[in-house]
């Protein structure tokens, strides 16, 4: 039974819901005027084809013997779990942006794998932003393994399967076999195993407020539309408190989209209560919103949002559900930050200072324009064009604050490469390090006598600090500057040679520099979702047509001795167990331990070539 509209003015739209319930008639609670726990989330992860819909098809029909029609399945769907739990299912989206956000809202993870076929890039991306949004619960599935007819092969495949899921969740991690179908559904002694387990789960807890929506109203005035049809909306959103507390009035995070102050903010009877006296009509009157009221965790809220980006609307999809994360005050703010960044080892390429990367850090995902350095002392660090291929390196880049500690996921979205370019974590204010870089002060002569020569740099400073500092002409004649002189920016010279008024005399110099003050949270969530992935028509070229439609979409994993390459989505992404050195076609080994002893030594002698240089320039 879908959730029924509040009541609206007549000219307000109302969309469909987002959101779908079905009722255990077998409950008999009397209520008793508590809040309850809000509805856990159970995420179901995994690639295209792997068997998501069916496994939430089939767990909807254990826990309460109902049907989800294809239409409705990749909303989220809430059902009775026993006496006093709730769960909430929802499919998680193969867009990377939609991934991000599961990831942060995620009470527990069904992660789905295709036995027949093997691992698949998108589990392990997906498991990347596990890691950096705060790891739930994550319990394995294997499907299709009705697909193997030779017994030996099914018990080889399922203990590699183990081996690999529990080097990147941890030993012992659950994991459960589903052998077959029954009528189009996963055989119901493979789902109780399952649902017995989800049952007994013990759920983390959130620190910060947030709301998962599942149903929104368009309650922008009639007349203001009609004016103008993309104006920005205002919105009633809808959800359980998750999380922790929130008061009225209080500041959020539409993900994708940006910051907002709630304009108003009221709890409404709960559309699923525990108790079965509560289903009545009245299901959605409003309670009283009192100023400065304080809300606690497992209400059910109307969220009132004003001037909100006309595309959010207009390109809505209900696979996307939309996250409302609350901020806090320091959160609030925008500047400067820093970040110990890492490049990710299965994403071949590397990224560049100044050019735009998409950040998942808190509630928030947003475009920036970071810059990047290498340390060479213990206060200043080296612009760096590139992020190095192995090491940690200094991030810097402008956007909303995030508390000290805070780890960062850096994404993109081309689908022909490792999704998670790189990791961070963010730095203390107080230990933000200075970025410099090389630079060079230009001059020209005043007034040339004999070796000696007035020289007038640009732009204009003080010459004073730089006594002593080496210079050269273009010509290659070599000198020093002396003292200073009469005049901004005038310096007396010595040179070993004659030089001519129209030389042009060049001070080698290191100045600071930032990262460009740049940040943008909406496009992410404000254009239309495409489902739709463009082959390349060289890649379809194959004896095998048939083999090649089963693949067009699939993006392999094989886990491999060599260097990770690059590879299409028709190839296997290559992920090492060992880290090689290639030059050429011959391979050398190399120890885990050695070569992290080798590249300290390498570093640790750059360091000290980069402290020698700059401390023979001078800072501008």
């Amino acid at each position: 039974m879908s959730i029924s509209s509040a009541s609206t003015t007549s000219s307000s739209p109302v969309y469909p819901p987002a959101f779908e319930i079905y009722r255990d008639n077998k409950r008999n609670n009397v209520f008793d005027g508590e809040i309850h726990d809000p509805p856990y989330i159970v995420l179901v992860q995994g690639p295209p084809n792997v068997g998501k819909s069916l496994l939430i098809k089939s767990l909807v029909k254990y826990f309460n013997s109902e049907h989800v029609t294809d239409d409705k399945i990749r909303r989220p769907i809430t059902i009775g779990a026993g006496e006093e739990r709730r769960l909430q299912f929802v499919e998680c989206p193969d867009d990377i942006n939609g991934m991000i956000d599961a990831a942060k809202y995620a009470d527990a993870v069904l992660l789905l794998v295709d036995a027949s076929y093997g691992f698949e890039a998108e589990t392990f991306e997906f498991l990347n932003l596990l890691q950096v949004h705060g790891f739930p619960e994550v319990m394995g599935v294997l499907t299709h393994l009705d697909q193997f007819k030779d017994e030996k092969e099914r018990k080889e495949t399922i203990k590699c399967v183990e081996d690999n899921f529990w080097t990147e969740i941890y030993q012992g991690a659950k994991i459960y076999k589903f052998s077959g179908l029954e009528q189009d559904l996963y055989k119901m002694l493979d789902v109780q195993k399952l649902a017995n387990a989800i049952s007994m789960l013990q759920f983390r807890t959130v620190e910060h407020p947030y709301v998962l929506v599942d149903r929104f109203e368009d309650v922008t005035p009639p007349e203001k539309i009609h004016e103008d049809a993309n104006c920005k909306r205002n919105l009633s959103l809808f959800g359980y408190l998750r999380g922790c507390n929130i008061k009225s009035g209080a500041k959020v995070h539409l993900a994708g989209v940006g910051d907002f102050c709630l304009a108003g903010i009221r709890s409404i009877s709960d559309p699923f209560p525990i108790s079965p006296e509560m289903e009545k009509e009245d299901d959605f009157v409003e309670q009283t919103n009192m100023e400065n009221e304080i809300f606690k965790t497992g209400t059910y809220l109307r969220l009132e949002v004003c001037d909100v980006p006309f595309g959010m609307v207009e390109n809505l999809d209900t696979c996307y559900p939309i996250l409302v994360g609350g901020v806090t005050l320091e959160e609030e703010n925008v500047g400067y930050m820093q970040a110990r960044l890492k490049r990710h080892d299965w994403h071949m390429k590397l990224l560049k200072s100044g050019d735009l990367i998409t950040v998942s850090a808190g509630w928030r995902r947003y475009q920036t324009k970071p810059i990047y350095a290498m340390e060479y002392d213990s206060e200043q660090h080296e612009l760096a064009m590139y992020i190095p291929q192995y090491e940690h390196c200094l991030a810097m880049f402008w956007g909303p604050i995030a508390p000290p500690n805070t780890e960062i996921a850096v994404v993109q979205s081309n689908k022909e490469a490792f999704r998670i370019t790189a990791k961070a974590v963010v730095l203390d204010p107080k230990d933000h390090s200075k970025i410099m870089k090389e630079s060079k002060l230009k001059g020209k002569p005043c007034k040339i006598l004999r070796s000696t020569a007035l020289i007038k740099f640009t732009p204009d400073t003080d010459v004073a600090k730089f006594i002593g500092a080496a210079i050269k002409t273009k010509s290659g004649i070599r000198g020093q500057v002396n003292e200073a002189a009469k005049g901004k920016g005038v310096a007396k010279c010595t040179f070993v040679n004659r030089i001519d008024m129209s030389d042009i005399v060049s001070m080698p110099a290191v100045c600071h520099v930032v990262a460009p003050r740049f940040f943008d949270p909406s496009p992410l969530a404000l254009e239309p979702c495409n489902l739709i992935e463009n082959v390349d028509k060289d890649l379809l070229k194959t004896e095998n047509l048939s083999q090649m439609r089963g693949l067009e979409r699939r993006r392999g994993v094989k886990f491999n001795d060599g260097e990770p390459c690059d590879y299409s989505f028709l190839k296997y992404l290559m992920l090492p167990h060992t880290i090689e050195n290639v030059r050429g076609r011959t391979a050398v080994v190399m120890s885990q331990k050695k070569r992290g002893v080798l590249t300290m030594k390498r570093k640790n002698e750059k360091r000290e070539k980069n402290r020698k240089k700059f401390a023979q320039m001078v800072t501008i």
